[in-house]
């Protein structure tokens, strides 16, 4: 092939012009808009989680007063856990709740007691012994005997445990830990406030001559609720007797406490509510009234507790670290006694005798300052 000559043109003719380009549709250029596009996939929701029992009715007026301030809860109550569906992501601090994506802020125990599952409620699959992997569960039994069974005893130590890490998870958890009686009179005798002498025995007829009072109070070591059955609460409340009449046997009892009956003019119950004080005198004739003759309870709201039983309810609140609490006080001769402290004491009860709702408000408050603070 010949050389092209030296500085001929290289470049190739024009091409001829095309159709012209038709103009954009502006109605379709949407859709490559970022700014119309939405993100419409579930994202979890950050919210209040609140564990107790169907029965906890206190908490029924407090999620209102949330769902107003446009703060979301989630409640989970120990009777429904067998149809529960629960899944936990620690990496993300995200909670599946019965297919609902949270963010627990603030996760509160309350009245949460496995004891309350009955385990017969459950789907038989729950116990079918391959569906964990083999082993796991050994034997299958019947359903309906799971109460009483290892399955049974598993579900709800299992159930506790998922308790826990939902509120290890949680911005903010206010849990129903608290020392036991005794602990709690001796940490306020440390810190110089009033409190009963008590003992804590298996034989109340071996200790008498430890008390100088005529009667004393015998009252549970634990709670004042046993649930032998699920669903079926049994009351063993505190009872005063004659310091002649504690009862013996030839084999020790359940340990219980007792404690010296105290001669006062007045009973208060306080509510430690982050930080605010709400005080109400009580009158009863025995100390089972608030449960189990609650028309004979008088109850008057305060306007502030006196200031020495204020200051004893704030150093006991600092003391054990409580967010909440319902605190239990007599005034003997003017002076402070302090009785106990319950991390989950029921306060409508109060509110209902006097027509206030100074503690629901107050602790609607302190649940949305919580959560507030963990966005």
């Amino acid at each position: 092939m010949p050389d092209r000559p030296t500085g001929a043109s290289t470049s190739r003719p024009p091409r001829p012009p095309g159709p012209p380009r038709r103009p954009r549709s502006t109605f379709l250029a949407q859709l490559d808009d970022p700014a119309r596009t939405l993100d419409a996939r579930p994202r979890p929701t950050p919210c209040v989680l609140l564990l107790s029992r169907a029965c906890d009715t206190d908490l029924d007026p407090v999620r209102n007063l949330l769902a107003g301030a446009g703060i979301r809860t989630a409640r989970l109550n120990a009777e429904e856990l067998a149809a529960t569906s629960l899944t936990i992501a620690p990496d993300g601090r995200t909670v599946r709740l019965n297919g609902r994506e949270l963010i627990p802020t603030v996760t509160w125990i309350r009245h949460f007691a496995p004891t309350a599952l009955d385990p017969a409620a459950l789907d038989p699959a729950a116990f079918d012994p391959t569906a964990l992997g083999p082993g796991v569960f050994g034997r299958a039994a019947p359903v309906a005997d799971a109460a009483g069974t290892p399955r049974g005893a598993f579900l709800r130590d299992s159930w506790q445990a998922a308790a826990a890490q939902l509120a290890a998870i949680s911005g903010t958890a206010v849990r129903p830990d608290r020392p036991g009686v005794l602990c709690q009179l001796d940490l306020a005798r440390r810190y110089g406030i009033a409190a009963p002498r008590a003992v804590l025995t298996t034989d109340p007829h071996l200790v008498r001559d430890e008390f100088d009072s005529p009667r004393v109070v015998v009252k549970a070591a634990g709670q004042h609720f046993v649930e032998p059955v699920p669903g079926r609460l049994q009351g063993i409340f505190p009872t005063v007797l004659d310091r002649s009449d504690l009862a013996g046997g030839p084999r020790p009892g359940p340990p219980v406490i007792v404690q010296e009956y105290v001669e006062h003019e007045t009973e208060l119950r306080v509510y430690f509510v982050g930080g605010q004080l709400h005080a109400f005198e009580v009158t009863k004739t025995a100390p089972a009234d608030p449960w189990t003759a609650p028309d004979r309870l008088g109850v008057r709201a305060l306007p502030a507790p006196p200031p020495a039983v204020a200051a004893a309810t704030r150093t006991l609140a600092a003391a054990m670290s409580l967010r909440y609490g319902a605190f239990d006080f007599l005034l003997s001769a003017g002076t402070p006694v302090f009785l106990e402290v319950n991390p989950d004491g029921d306060w409508r009860w109060a509110e209902r005798r006097t027509r206030t709702t100074p503690v629901t408000v107050a602790v609607a408050a302190m649940l949305a300052a919580l959560h507030r603070a963990a966005l």
